[in-house]
Parts: structure tokens; sequence; C-alpha cells
């Protein structure tokens, strides 16, 4: 039986973090250097960072006890796992699960304040903003709250040996279901959320398609939400070593993914002029909500939204 090496997914996990580290450090330098300030969105992809390199370092520990402890029960590793081995790996196991959240949803609040800087002219994008951003809320404290009830009740959810009593697999694909159905349906609201309104942007058809698919790359989060629900929840020890990739790479994803549209212009399709002439069509809108109806000049880019 082929398996990934616990080497080969430390060097994973620490590979796509610096990825994450060094993209999310050039958008800090690209908004500044355009702008000279920062926004929302920059901060909670900078925080996302943070929880990420609390993920890769809890990973770091907990994995090589947790993939020598399936080793030994396949009979492939001599060395049996401690007692307090498995008390450090079933704490730091929970302290990377909530943190997996804690990166998800740091990004999902970035994408909401890049969204609200570009389209808060709109009241209906206001009041569809705000449903989308209570949902997000919402579920991150059920996914958040329901890692402490993982082992049936809060009390046991830092105490291994009372935890293995109370294991119910049944209730782990549960909990799991859920996670994944929150967090598809809030990712699916955030691509919908901005591609609704291109409706009524004065561009060319071509133009909106390439903004489209830069608002539709939260498509990636999805994929890797499901895959590693459905490795998780099929989980045996020959597939420990999968599960730990789809887990390492579903956070670190979700992080480059946050920092990728600020990086628009070395994009070698036409999305640079497609947001040029969104960024014209959004200050012409804003025109035309202040003065009387009639088709409005186009206007230069506005500072605001420059830096998208």
């Amino acid at each position: 039986m082929r398996m990934i090496p616990i080497k080969g997914l430390n060097a994973i996990a620490w590979t796509m973090t610096i990825v994450g580290i060094l993209l999310t450090a050039g958008r800090f330098w690209i908004h500044w250097h355009k702008n000279r300030r920062f926004g929302w969105d920059d901060y909670l992809n900078g925080i996302a960072v943070l929880f990420l390199l609390v993920f890769t370092i809890t990973f770091q520990i907990f994995m090589p006890i947790e993939y020598n402890a399936q080793l030994y029960a396949m009979g492939q590793s001599d060395h049996m796992p401690s007692g307090r081995d498995a008390t450090l790996d079933f704490k730091l196991s929970l302290v990377n699960g909530l943190m997996v959240f804690c990166v998800i949803y740091s990004v999902k609040a970035s994408f909401l304040a890049l969204y609200w800087n570009i389209f808060e002219y709109s009241r209906r994008f206001r009041m569809a903003w705000g449903l989308t951003a209570i949902y997000t809320v919402l579920s991150f404290l059920a996914s958040f709250l329901a890692m402490f009830w993982h082992c049936g009740s809060p009390r046991d959810s830092v105490n291994r040996e009372a935890c293995q009593l109370n294991y119910s697999r049944q209730r782990l694909i549960n909990v799991l279901t859920t996670w994944c159905v929150l967090n598809v349906v809030g990712d699916l609201l955030l691509m919908i959320l901005p591609i609704a309104m291109l409706k009524g942007m004065l561009m060319r058809t071509s133009q909106k398609v390439g903004l489209a698919l830069v608002f539709s790359l939260v498509l990636v989060d999805i994929a890797f939400d499901i895959l590693r629900t459905v490795y998780t929840a099929e989980m045996k020890p020959e597939f420990l070593d999968k599960d730990s990739l789809w887990a390492i790479l579903e956070p670190t994803i979700a992080v480059i993914v946050c920092a990728l549209p600020c990086y628009r212009h070395y994009l070698s399709w036409n999305v640079s002029r497609g947001f040029t002439s969104f960024i014209n069509s959004f200050q012409s809108r804003s025109f035309v909500a202040v003065s009387e109806p009639q088709l409005p000049t186009i206007a230069p880019e506005s500072s605001k939204l420059s830096r998208v």
C-alpha cells in the first residue's frame, strides 16, 4: 500500500502556508502602494494567515503522533504510542480543527468586506449583504461550537477517555455533513452576491464573464471542503494520509484564493480591463443615484475601488 510519508505531509503543509503568507504579504504591498492605506478586507486576510500559522504549527506537532498510532494499529510500526502522546494528540487535534473554521470564516469575512467596499451604494445589495453576513456569523458559531459536542457533551471535549467512551461514528458523520452543508451554502452565497450585481454594469459581456470567473474562485474552496468531508467521513487507517492531505489543502487554499483577486493586473486575459470598466460602471451608477435619470458619463477609476 502506497502512503504519503509524514515528511511529505509536513512539506506540503508548510509549502502551502508559505505561499498563502507570501500572496497575502503581496496583497498588503499592492494596496499600500496604490492607496497608502489598508481596508478591512486586508486586515481580515491577515487574520486568516495568523490562524493558518496556528493550524500549521499544531498540525506539525500532533499529526506525527497520530500517524504513528495509525501505523502501529496497522502493524507497520513498532513504536507504541504512550498515554501522554495520545492526550497531546487529542488536545492539539481539537485546536487544529478549530483553527480550520477560524481560517475559513476569516476568509469569508474578508470577501464580505471586499464586496461591501465595492457595492455599498446599492440598497438591494446592502440588504442581501446583511443577510449573507448574518448567515456567515451563525454558520461559524454553529460549526465552531459543534466541535465541543463531538464527544457527546462539551465537558468531554477535552477529556480523551470520556470522549473515547462516548464516541459515535454516526454522530461524527452527521456533524461533518452539517459542517460541509453550512460551509458550501455560505460559499455559494458569497459567489452569487457579487455576480448578481454585474447584470446592470456598463461593460461588455466578455468582461462580465471575466469578473464572474474571479468572483467564482470560491468554487475552489467548495471543492476542497467536499473532498475533505468525504475523506474524513470514510476515514480508515489506510486513508489517513489522504484525509490529512485534504485537511491541509482546504484552509491553505482558502487563504490563497482570498489574496488572488488583487493580482488581476498580472493575469494574461482581460480581467484587468473588466475591472476598470466595472469600476467606471460603479461610479456612473453612483452618479445616477444622486442625479436625474439619464445615461451617465463614464467616470475615472475611483480610489475606493482601485484597491480591489
